[in-house]
């Protein structure tokens, strides 16, 4: 998939974000990738990858204030957040290459 189409996806999964520039959420979209080729010890992201990159997107977006907090509390509220929800890292793993 190629960048437009990952943007265009992103902002359909973040309808709060319409005043983010493109240079951001590509930025995002692109730390996602580099994330994800890390994980599976692959220099270019799968094809089949290209949902757990734009979900991993929307991860960053919605955390972005949050850097470095595991959680946080307003009053009665309170916000935790995991590094990686399990689900999309065993996707994402599912796809490692095997190292010699």
């Amino acid at each position: 998939m190629n960048e437009t189409a990952l943007l265009n996806d992103l902002r359909l999964r973040l309808p709060d974000a319409a005043d983010a520039s493109d240079e951001l959420l590509l930025s995002l979209l692109r730390d996602a990738g580099s994330l994800i080729c890390a994980l599976t010890w692959r220099e270019e992201i799968p094809p089949a990858l290209s949902s757990a990159q734009i979900r991993m997107a929307v991860i960053f977006f919605n955390r972005m204030g949050m850097e470095g907090e595991k959680e946080h509390t307003e009053g009665d509220i309170r916000r935790s957040a995991e590094d990686l929800p399990e689900s999309l890292r065993r996707e994402i793993f599912s796809y490692r290459r095997a190292t010699t």
